[in-house]
């Protein structure tokens, strides 16, 4: 969910931080599919309970919470998602902590939390790639754990490259952002061939009724998944062809250093 604020790029691939012999294990919860984490501090104030998302570019909070730490907006931007775009508000040089993992010059865009609430009323923001580009990390959805730092994880690796920010790899429909934050597959561009799912995805940028596809999916020549996607018609998001849910996997290793990706199946 990238935005771009008046004179400031929110798009932007932050330079992974060297985290040398940095080994943090976090305890997530997973909630509808997705990852929380509690333990988040900003500027020191918390412990705040956040969503982990790796397809939103900017990290996100709570206006009111942003309030009630001293956190003013400093710039003006639009938050543009897979249904549309608002206008937002942010600050930058924020510092945020997740047990030991620690980055600085931190982004927040000021947003409602409608769409997390729905999964859960006590989520107060999310962690986006600002926080986690910083780091090359495991999230592991089944032992429901993130770890921060190198690993050498088995498994074939998937090269990634960098869009807007986000992590996007190649597959039989095309480049699809890995995404944390998403309980489905979504394609962009495509024509539903079903209009009667009942399905109404949300983002931080509002929601809309969609239809649904059938579509199988291969990563490197393998078969990952079969099922039902939701399609858009339009391409609010180019340069990717859509969003691949990482709920589809038993854990997935981001080497931000190297750009690859290690896909578990379950």
């Amino acid at each position: 969910m990238p935005g771009v604020p008046i004179g400031i790029c929110a798009r932007i691939c932050l330079l992974v931080v060297s985290v040398g012999q940095l080994a943090v294990a976090v305890k997530i919860e997973v909630v509808q599919g997705l990852p929380v984490v509690n333990g988040v501090f900003v500027n020191g104030h918390g412990p705040y309970r956040f969503l982990v998302d790796t397809a939103t570019t900017s990290n996100h909070i709570e206006p009111r919470l942003a309030r009630s730490i001293g956190l003013a907006a400093a710039f003006r931007t639009e938050l543009t998602s897979s249904v549309g775009t608002i206008a937002a508000t942010g600050i930058d040089g924020v510092e945020v902590e997740l047990d030991g993992a620690r980055a600085d010059r931190q982004m927040f865009l000021f947003t409602g939390m409608d769409a997390v609430h729905h999964l859960e009323f006590g989520i107060r923001g999310i962690l986006g790639q600002g926080f986690l580009s910083r780091f090359d990390y495991l999230l592991d959805l089944r032992g429901k754990r993130l770890e921060f730092g190198r690993q050498e994880a088995s498994g074939h690796r998937a090269p990634f490259r960098v869009v807007d920010g986000r992590a996007a790899v190649a597959t039989s429909l095309g480049d699809l952002v890995l995404d944390s934050g998403a309980e489905s597959v979504i394609l962009f561009g495509v024509r539903p061939e079903s209009t009667e799912s009942g399905f109404t995805l949300r983002t931080l940028a509002g929601s809309q009724p969609v239809g649904i596809v059938y579509r199988k999916l291969l990563i490197e020549g393998r078969r990952i998944w079969s099922g039902t996607a939701v399609a858009i018609p339009e391409r609010n998001e180019p340069g990717v062809s859509g969003l691949l849910p990482l709920n589809l996997f038993r854990s997935v290793y981001v080497c931000n250093s190297e750009s690859y990706a290690v896909l578990e199946t379950r």
